[in-house]
């Protein structure tokens, strides 16, 4: 399943007034003279320390499995 495809699953299975708050931020994102950014920006530097922190947990046997992950963000926040 792409990104694309489970973010729509997840917007069909979504209560009302979620989906209508996430209407509200996209328009929000798009409508506002400076487009608001939740990412902070960060430097190749650290981008390659993050994926190294990363690496260092799979070997480690610290890792999430995505499907793990996805599911229980579901779960979580009432998707599934």
């Amino acid at each position: 399943m792409s990104t694309l495809e489970a973010t729509m699953s997840m917007l069909e299975i979504m209560p009302e007034e979620a989906r209508v708050m996430v209407l509200q931020y996209t328009q929000k994102l798009f409508s506002s003279p400076r487009p608001a950014n939740p990412f902070t920006p960060v430097s190749e530097k650290q981008v390659l320390s993050i994926l190294e922190e990363s690496r260092q947990q799979i070997a480690a046997g610290r890792g999430i499995d995505m499907d793990e992950a996805m599911k229980a963000l579901g779960e979580k926040y009432d998707f599934i």
